[in-house]
């Protein structure tokens, strides 16, 4: 296994320690090979930046120019893959990263042993097999990744699906059909007749629709609305604990 871990900080001391913490969690693993890169802000990592280059980035929030937040939402818009490890002094900042899906949120000054926690649970995530579903669609069949599903909503005789790309696939299968294949995934939610969503995408549930990350809605059911506030709150404060460490 290959792994390029970058770091990026504006604090040259604070790089440094998180370096050193990358050599000590490394050194007894038979991992692979293990490069680190440190940047000291968004500019020069983005100049170095390209889609596959570093598996994981653990990111200072606070910096001069562009921020942390802002540079997450960068590389997520081209890259679902990167695993992305929030820094910063405070936590006021925890419930704006939600949306770029991080692997942990540490609070400088942190100890060792949050930081091996959240790299280990980081590795274990990268190594998890990806799941894959097949579809019918006009003239062919093809493999679609299926966390990287960001809704699906039945449409007369077809099927249309979105994925977090923005790409939409008209799919030859009834609704029925994708429903029953995603049922046992804990992150999708039928939110209407007709209408399934990935709440790992899903900013929140106001009123009467669901709100997804990008703005778009979709109408929440009136029968078993409730239940689908509490699956949703369930798997919304499942993700924020596994992922967040609070």
């Amino acid at each position: 296994m290959r792994l390029n871990i970058a770091v990026i900080d504006d604090i040259e001391a604070d790089r440094r320690n998180i370096s050193e913490y990358i050599d000590n969690y490394f050194s007894d693993r038979s991992i692979g090979t293990v490069r680190t890169a440190q940047f000291q802000n968004a500019e020069e990592f983005l100049k170095v930046y390209r889609k596959g280059e570093f598996q994981i980035v653990f990111l200072d929030i606070c910096m001069d120019e562009m921020n942390g937040l802002d540079l997450a939402d960068r590389l997520r818009k081209g890259d679902r893959n990167i695993a992305i490890i929030f820094m910063s002094t405070t936590r006021d900042f925890v419930f704006k990263s939600f949306p770029f899906q991080p692997k942990g949120y540490l609070c400088k000054p942190f100890e060792y042993e949050a930081f091996a926690e959240v790299t280990e649970r980081t590795l274990r995530d990268l190594s998890a097999e990806e799941k894959f579903l097949k579809i019918s669609i006009p003239h062919d069949v093809i493999e679609v990744e299926i966390n990287e599903i960001f809704s699906v909503l039945s449409n007369n005789h077809s099927t249309e699906m979105k994925m977090i790309t923005g790409e939409v696939y008209q799919c030859n299968m009834i609704f029925k059909e994708i429903e029953n294949a995603l049922e046992t995934e804990p992150n999708f939610l039928i939110c209407n007749r007709g209408v399934i969503v990935n709440m790992d995408y899903t900013a929140q549930i106001k009123d009467d629709i669901i709100i997804m990350q990008d703005e778009t809605t979709y109408p929440l059911r009136r029968r078993g609305r409730k239940e689908i506030y509490a699956k949703f709150t369930k798997y919304a404060t499942i993700r924020m604990r596994r992922r967040l460490d609070i």
